[in-house]
């Protein structure tokens, strides 16, 4: 069953059910108070004769209830077996309808011959002294008719108030489902495309849907991009293994031809293929880290001191880098929610750039800076352009192509570094100038840290 169809009986079925209930009510509310209404008014007429039989004088009981014979009922008076004392009408056949003694008040409605009456009874004393009832019968069938009347009008216009209803519905259900349809349409040409189309939307509106379109469309600009940036980065990676596997290639033919006979070609054959697979193997875990910090929000963080992680790290780098490394740290003591393992790989990619692009002292600070943990790592090296800061993050980007091929850079360390610190719920940013150096700075935030 489709949406706008349940939409059409769900409306429809719910202000039926409305309707009916409202229309019962009417009905039933309107008939009580015609009956209640016929009634006091009966009750009034023997009221009237209660009143004039208690004056006394020598008028009878049947000359009193004479008096205020109605023109289409019987008024009569009913002993304690249930036998009809004094019987008045106008219409003979009224006198059969059958009697009954109680005693108290009563009202009520009884149908005879397939009419229906109107009853009012009432206790009173009969002239020998007996308790009789004083019984009023009028004919209803009148009022009975407009209440029929009253029906019939109901159900039509119930009947008509459904179909409108139906065709309402659908027409609601039709405009509730347009923009779904579009949404639909709109993927099946995604779908068949291989394309990111994204919806019209109507600013005009704030409704759920609008907003449900909003977000399909930013998912398909983000899914475009991601699209885009991952063709990109297998084109850059696919030129960065293209190059050593063709050094390496066109090596292994140099010795195939010359190697034999040529010492001087074996040996710089084999450096050439050396330094190549070193390249290439260096990409490769570039790779590898890059999968990984993709893959760091499914492992769980700890909270944990900092320090001593920081500290660890870099006596152990210290070991093999030619430039000093200086740290410092305040307080002694700062615990984060972290993934260590991700977190040190973090540390590494900056202090490996900042010892790979400078000839001096690396300066090392880790402090709290205004409800963060700030962590800042300074060269007094090349530095970075300014025209080229706004990139230094992105995927595969390199300042200087050249220079980074003799370095052994491959542009993946920073992107990694900032997904690493976007991971863990913080951010990283630089401060460099040309030929004085850069810093590094990367902050988590105050949420992360107790």
């Amino acid at each position: 069953m489709s949406l706008r169809t349940r939409i059409q009986l769900s409306i429809t079925f719910l202000l039926v059910i409305l309707l009916l209930i409202a229309n019962t009510t009417i009905y039933l509310m309107f008939k009580n108070a015609s009956i209640k209404s016929e009634q006091e008014l009966l009750q009034s007429t023997a009221s009237h004769i209660i009143e004039e039989l208690n004056k006394g004088g020598n008028s009878t009981n049947e000359e009193v209830l004479h008096t205020f014979l109605i023109s289409d009922g019987v008024i009569r008076l009913v002993n304690r077996k249930g036998d009809s004392d004094l019987n008045l009408t106008r219409e003979n056949s009224y006198k059969k309808i059958q009697t009954s003694f109680r005693n108290d008040q009563f009202e009520g409605v009884l149908t005879y011959n397939g009419s229906k009456f109107i009853l009012v009874s009432t206790p009173i004393i009969h002239d020998n002294g007996s308790i009789v009832n004083l019984q009023i019968i009028q004919n209803a069938d009148g009022m009975f008719s407009n209440l029929e009347d009253l029906k019939g009008v109901l159900v039509f216009t119930s009947f008509l108030v459904i179909g409108i209803l139906c065709i309402a519905g659908w027409v609601l259900g039709g405009v509730i489902t347009r923009p779904i349809h579009r949404f639909i349409s709109t993927m099946k040409t995604i779908e068949e495309e291989e394309s990111y189309q994204q919806i019209e939307i109507t600013k005009s509106k704030r409704d759920e849907l609008n907003q449900l379109g909003m977000t399909f469309n930013s998912m398909m600009r983000k899914l475009e991009d991601s699209y885009l940036k991952q063709e990109q980065f297998v084109s850059d990676a696919s030129h960065e293994l293209k190059t050593p596997l063709t050094v390496i290639s066109g090596y292994v033919s140099l010795l195939k031809r010359w190697g034999s006979t040529r010492p001087e070609v074996l040996e710089e054959a084999i450096n050439s293929i050396e330094s190549e697979s070193a390249r290439m193997k260096f990409m490769t875990e570039q790779l590898l880290q890059l999968a990984s910090a993709e893959k760091l929000g499914e492992f769980a963080k700890e909270r944990m001191d900092i320090v001593p992680i920081v500290g660890s790290t870099i006596e152990r780098l210290s070991r093999t880098y030619k430039n000093e490394i200086i740290w410092t740290t305040e307080p002694k003591q700062i615990v984060a929610e972290i993934h260590e393992q991700s977190f040190v790989q973090l540390l590494v990619i900056l202090l490996d750039n900042a010892n790979k692009y400078s000839n001096d002292v690396i300066q090392v600070k880790l402090r709290e800076q205004e409800g963060c943990v700030e962590l800042s790592i300074t060269d007094k090296g090349i530095g970075i352009p300014g025209e080229a800061q706004p990139y230094i993050f992105d995927r595969m980007y390199r300042v200087d192509k050249n220079r980074s091929r003799k370095s052994g850079g491959t542009g993946l360390g920073l992107f990694i570094a900032k997904r690493i610190s976007e991971r863990h719920g913080g951010s990283i940013s630089l401060i460099s100038k040309e030929g004085h150096g850069t810093t590094f700075i990367v902050s988590l935030p105050i949420s992360e840290v107790q």
